[in-house]
């Protein structure tokens, strides 16, 4: 309550409105609400208790009805003047510092009306509705945020007191703000004022720092229906991100602008937290579109004007999210097949390192740039003996070559490993590209076959297998030395994995007491 010494320092006629919320008149606090954005920071400071008054969980309704309508009135001015007061931009240090202090000590009377107008407005579980769905979606989203700000900082909105009966109203509200136009929520900057931010931004923020919570990750699957519904969603946030990243109206934002990469680091997070459910695995097409996505989300967030913040801390996140899905998914190939094809090398080799981190990305982050670029390269080795790889990379490997980036260039160790690649992705593609390919005549066999040439015809050799690589065709052992000694002792390691598509790398291996891979007989045997 406002002392009556505090109250004699306001000027007259807000000295009649607060009179006017404290005898519980609706019309007086809409008045007072209106006034707001004139008050000088003392004034606001005087008023803040009266914006909590009628904030009390007692008189909490089982569901709207007409006689509750003057307390649900009365809580929706109290929010409002709650997100006014602290958007107001001007406002004193002392005064900011306790409008907020005056929030978070007094969020646990707030959060019970928060659920219930969520629940009951929001949500449409409410046969008698007295507020309007979009005006309490703003006015629900804009506390959410202003707690967020208090709890944190401007950069990462993450410090919210989340207790576990907020996670339902999260979860439905991330899902909903997909297809809202909630572009209008008032959300405070700490350093200029206020901005028009969406749910759609800082949701994510909520999402991703409720999602270590078991219940939470119940709650989401319980409301999404499903867990590659939440997957969806995640990536179409991060779809969103890349249209936000290239309008012109968020890159002329300093704002806004800090938020696209925490923002795309907690969307990663949240798909990657999402993945290691055995659901999500099995809907290996959600999984294996993801990582497109997000590579190429980052290869446009990489390119942001100045004041867009380091990408080498979603660059991690990123990369972690590869591992995990190659080391899960059924088809890895095609999964890193989608990276390459989504610029994942060429974003590898220009991050850049002289961005700044935030103070507290530094301390969060352990990311070296230099340790991911060459962790990257021996996966990209470990994957060109496969046919689908090695076509792309062989395809781009000078491109690449003439092209990478200031870390690659200046540290003599990862030119040194980037090097060795190439020249063996060179090597693979031109002794592939040698080899002779014949199609096979008999209707019995399918594809393309490689073999040797005696002079004979297909149908008067009994062409045996090279046990090695299981690919390679010859008509006697003799064919086979020569062959071995010439050239086929370079390819037999990695040629089934490049040209065939039913034996792994580590099967291929056959090899007879003379160093020489032994002849499997392939003639069809008469039943």
């Amino acid at each position: 309550m406002i002392s009556a010494t505090q109250l004699s320092q306001l000027p007259q006629d807000l000295r009649r409105l607060v009179r006017g919320v404290q005898n519980r008149s609706v019309a007086d606090f809409e008045e007072l609400c209106g006034r707001l954005p004139g008050c000088s920071a003392s004034e606001l400071c005087i008023l803040q208790p009266v914006f909590y008054m009628h904030l009390d969980p007692d008189r909490l309704p089982a569901k709207p009805t007409p006689a509750a309508t003057t307390d649900i009135d009365l809580v929706f001015w109290s929010f409002l003047a709650i997100v006014v007061s602290l958007g107001i931009d001007g406002s004193s240090d002392d005064s900011a510092s306790s409008e907020k202090r005056y929030l978070i000590s007094s969020w646990n009377r707030i959060t019970p009306w928060l659920v219930f107008f969520h629940d009951q407005f929001i949500m449409r579980r409410a046969n008698y509705r007295p507020l309007d769905r979009l005006s309490v979606i703003k006015l629900v989203t804009s506390l959410l945020f202003q707690v967020s700000v208090a709890g944190g900082n401007h950069s990462r909105t993450t410090r919210v007191p989340t207790i576990a009966t907020l996670y339902r109203p999260i979860a439905e509200l991330w899902l909903l703000a997909l297809t809202t136009k909630d572009e209008d929520v008032e959300c405070l900057s700490l350093q200029s004022g206020t901005h028009p931010t969406s749910f759609r931004v800082f949701g994510s923020f909520l999402v991703a720092e409720c999602i270590r919570s078991e219940s939470f990750v119940t709650i989401l699957l319980e409301v999404s229906g499903s867990i590659d519904i939440v997957t969806s969603a995640a990536l179409k946030y991060v779809k969103s991100i890349r249209s936000m990243a290239k309008n012109p109206d968020i890159a002329s934002n300093s704002f806004k602008l800090k938020l696209l990469v925490p923002l795309f680091s907690c969307c990663v997070g949240i798909i990657a937290t999402t993945s290691m459910h055995n659901a999500a695995i099995r809907e290996a097409y959600i999984l294996q579109r993801s990582i497109e996505v997000i590579f190429s989300t980052l290869r446009v967030l990489q390119y942001l004007p100045p004041g867009g913040g380091s990408t080498v801390q979603a660059l991690a996140s990123s990369f972690q999210y590869l591992v995990f899905l190659l080391k899960h998914v059924d088809d890895p190939v095609s999964a890193f097949h989608k990276a390459l094809r989504a610029h994942a090398f060429e974003t590898m080799v220009h991050i850049d390192p002289s961005v700044p981190l935030e103070e507290e990305e530094e301390e969060e982050a352990a990311a070296d740039p230099h340790a991911i670029i060459e962790m990257f390269f021996m996966l990209l080795f470990s994957y060109i003996l496969h046919n689908k790889i090695l076509t792309y990379v062989y395809k781009h490997v000078d491109t690449w070559s003439n092209d990478l980036g200031p870390i690659v260039r200046q540290d003599e160790h990862l030119w040194d490993v980037w090097s060795k690649t190439g020249q063996t992705i060179r090597s693979y593609g031109m002794l592939r590209s040698r080899a002779e390919m014949l199609r096979w005549p008999s209707a019995s066999e399918k594809g393309w076959v490689l073999q040797c040439h005696c002079g004979g015809t297909a149908e008067d050799i009994n062409l045996r297998q090279c046990a090695g690589c299981q690919v390679i065709r010859y008509c006697s052992k003799r064919c086979q030395r020569d062959s071995w000694h010439s050239h086929h002792k370079l390819s037999c390691n990695f040629l089934k994995a490049a040209v065939g598509e039913s034996v792994r790398c580590s099967e291929m291996r056959i090899i007879s007491a003379d160093n020489t891979p032994r002849l499997i007989d392939t003639t069809p045997r008469k039943t």
